[in-house]
């Protein structure tokens, strides 16, 4: 049985065991190889915030429940990575909570993590948006100052 409630959780798990696997039998160096392990989880930390910006509805258990498969998704990828998972993975799960701040706090928060784009902080500030029913002139407000 699966331990994640979504197989998007366990479809990633799967590609990265298949990402080692070709990479341990490519007769590469051991620390080339935990580079490019390395670069892979990079790769999924940036799929998964591009994801998550992307969503347009979703409920408060919902984000709750994409923090437990966050959680699900870091103790596997430990299994394939010698790096410690949880530093690099802290990016999507501050994106996941962001979800839950006060309407007064986006601007603030927009400013305060540069690493995400304005895409996605655009798409975050339109889901909370529309899930918590704020006025369209609230929105658009909220969207001017971040630009």
């Amino acid at each position: 049985m699966s331990l994640s409630l979504y197989l998007y959780v366990d479809l990633l798990l799967g590609e990265f065991k298949h990402y080692k696997t070709r990479i341990a039998h490519g007769g590469i160096q051991k620390e080339v190889q935990d580079l490019l392990l390395e670069y892979g989880l990079e790769n999924v930390v940036e799929t998964l915030i591009e994801c998550l910006s992307r969503v347009k509805r979703c409920t408060d258990e919902g984000r709750a429940l994409m923090s437990l498969d966050l959680q699900v998704l870091i103790n596997g990828l430990k299994h394939f990575v010698s790096i410690d998972v949880k530093p690099k993975m802290q990016i999507v799960e501050t994106f996941i909570k962001a979800y839950y701040l006060p309407k007064t706090e986006y601007v603030h928060w927009s400013r305060a993590y540069q690493e995400y784009s304005k895409s996605q902080i655009v798409g975050l500030i339109n889901l909370v948006a529309t899930m918590k029913g704020w006025k369209r002139k609230t929105r658009l407000e909220v969207l001017e100052k971040i630009e």
